[in-house]
């Protein structure tokens, strides 16, 4: 079984970047040429704060991909855009599962990468059909589901948590509401001379003079 826990976390776009990497230097190193560009995409607008969160994904935990956006920025904007548009998502993502759980943010971390790996792979057998690169793409796919599994028991515990917090909370208004019934008479009385007395009268108001 591959080891991934040492391995840098990688989102789900880095994935796809990867495959294509793969997928062009092995397809130009079996044919001895270089992989045609398609210069057809036409450059759209990108919102400089998606970039941002982008590329600051990238340096933190995906330098490996700095080149590779790098000629995708150079090459073929859109695909870039859509690249920086996908990372700033994965980006987010990943920080919503850490603010709900740190065990969830670990898994997904993991999970994505070993989905990395199984793209990798699957780009490898595009080119050469290898029966060792089939027997790790299998190993591969099975850790893969086996991490999905570890995803769904992680976030059933996560609910289950959340539904016992949510009962707790429930109890605990549920006991408020009974114990304000049950004092309505004592609670109106002590309110009502608390305001007298803060009004500056007297508990017993002084009858009318005739």
């Amino acid at each position: 079984m591959v080891d991934y826990s040492q391995r840098p976390r990688l989102t789900l776009v880095a994935v796809l970047l990867i495959n294509f990497a793969v997928s062009s230097v092995v397809w130009a190193a079996d044919s001895g040429t270089k992989p045609k560009l398609d210069r057809s995409n036409q450059a759209t607008e990108i919102d400089p704060t998606l970039e941002t969160i982008a590329i600051a994904l990238v340096n933190s935990q995906l330098p490996e991909l700095e080149p590779l956006l790098d000629r995708l920025k150079a090459n073929e904007p859109a695909q870039y855009h859509a690249a920086i548009r996908d990372l700033a998502r994965s980006a987010k993502r990943l920080e919503a599962a850490k603010n709900r759980a740190p065990e969830l943010y670990e898994i997904e971390s993991k999970l994505l990468q070993v989905q990395m790996h199984v793209k990798m792979l699957a780009a490898k057998l595009k080119v050469w059909d290898r029966q060792s690169d089939r027997d790790a793409l299998r190993e591969a796919v099975a850790t893969l589901i086996q991490m999905e599994m570890k995803r769904a028991e992680a976030e059933i515990r996560y609910t289950q948590q959340r539904i016992e917090r949510t009962q707790r909370q429930l109890a605990a208004a549920q006991d408020r509401l009974e114990t304000k019934q049950q004092n309505f008479d004592n609670q109106l009385e002590k309110t009502y001379q608390q305001l007298l007395r803060s009004a500056g009268r007297s508990k017993e108001k002084k009858k009318d003079a005739k």
